[in-house]
C-alpha cells in the first residue's frame, strides 16, 4: 500500500492546526488580558511579512535587507547555528541561490498568522510580533527541475517593525 502522508505532511499538518486554533479560539473580541499569553496581532505585520518574502522571492537582496534589524538572528534549516547580523544573513541568502543553482523562486497558497507574544518563553523566543506563514515554495533550478516544498517561515519583529528573528522550515511535496 503507498504511503499517502509522510511524517513531515503530518508534523506541517499539526502546527497549522495549532497556529489556527489559537488563532481562532474566540469569535468575540475582547481586550487582551495580562495573564495571556498570546494575542491576534494586527495585519500590519501580515502586510510587512508578505513584503519581505516577495523581496526574497525577487532575490531583491537590497529591500529585504532594509526590513531586517542590524541584530538579525537566522537559523537555517541545515543547521543549529543561526546565521547573526545583516550582513551575515544576506550574505548566506545570496550563497543559497548561487550554490543551489536557483533560477527563480515563486511563493503561493501562502497563510499568514500575525501573533503577538506577551511573554517571553523559551520554545518561541523574545515576546513581542510574530508572523507565522505557511506558504507552497516553486524554485526553478539552473539544470531544468522544479522543487517544489511547502515553507513554514517564523518571522519577528522588534519595536522598529523590523525583522529580528527568522526560520524557515521547509519539506518536500510528493
Amino acid at each position: 500500500m503507498k504511503k499517502v502522508f509522510s511524517t513531515a505532511h503530518i508534523t506541517l499538518l499539526c502546527i497549522g492546526l495549532w497556529l489556527w486554533s489559537l488563532a481562532c479560539s474566540s469569535t468575540e473580541q475582547s481586550p487582551p488580558e495580562a495573564h495571556s499569553q498570546y494575542t491576534i496581532a494586527t495585519d500590519n505585520y501580515v502586510v510587512l511579512a508578505e513584503k519581505a518574502l516577495t523581496y526574497q522571492a525577487d532575490f531583491d537582496w537590497e529591500s529585504w535587507g532594509n526590513m531586517l534589524a542590524d541584530d538579525v538572528h537566522y537559523l537555517p534549516l541545515d543547521s543549529t547555528s543561526p546565521f547573526v547580523g545583516k550582513k551575515a544573513v544576506l550574505t548566506y541568502w545570496r550563497n543559497h541561490r548561487t550554490q543551489r543553482q536557483i533560477l527563480s523562486l515563486r511563493l503561493s497558497e501562502c497563510t499568514h498568522i500575525p501573533l503577538q507574544l506577551n511573554r517571553p518563553s523559551y520554545a518561541q523566543g523574545p515576546q513581542g510580533v510574530y508572523v507565522y506563514t505557511i506558504c507552497r515554495s516553486e524554485q526553478r533550478l539552473q539544470t531544468g527541475q522544479n522543487q517544489i516544498r511547502h515553507w513554514v517561515i517564523h518571522t519577528h519583529f522588534n519595536d522598529q517593525k523590523l525583522i529580528d528573528r527568522l526560520s524557515i522550515y521547509t519539506n518536500q511535496v510528493l
